[in-house]
């Protein structure tokens, strides 16, 4: 399997045990600001979230089963999580070439161990 994942330009890595504390933001907030320093005008544009705030994780931090690092950047990743416990955690947005935003379910007790199955799906 692994020489066809090879041959079609495809990576996968397996990263078991991997510890999810984040929780999911309550809202977020857009907003706009004006600002005037010696006399330049700026304009200003961000986004606030309330509430817990979720996991930002990078693919260069993790380690797959076998003890490799994973790259830096990964070309179009997908990342599935696999529940070790009743209690679940998920992928929040889109994953991007350097990582991706994960968080827990709220009811749980505490931080929830997962698998984490990264994919590249070769754009």
């Amino acid at each position: 399997m692994d020489a066809l994942n090879y041959l079609r330009g495809r990576r996968l890595w397996h990263v078991p045990d991997f510890l999810v504390w984040g929780l999911a933001d309550e809202a977020l907030f857009y907003y706009l600001g004006v600002e005037r320093v010696d006399s330049n005008d700026r304009v200003m544009f961000g986004m606030s979230g309330v509430g817990d705030s979720a996991q930002d994780v990078l693919f260069s931090d993790l380690v797959d089963f076998r003890g490799n690092n994973l790259p830096d950047t990964i070309a179009s990743p997908r990342v599935l999580v696999r529940f070790r416990s009743e209690y679940s955690a998920y992928v929040i947005g889109e994953e991007s070439g350097a990582g991706f935003r994960v968080a827990r379910d709220p009811f749980a007790p505490g931080p929830v161990r997962v698998d984490l199955f990264v994919y590249e799906m070769d754009g």
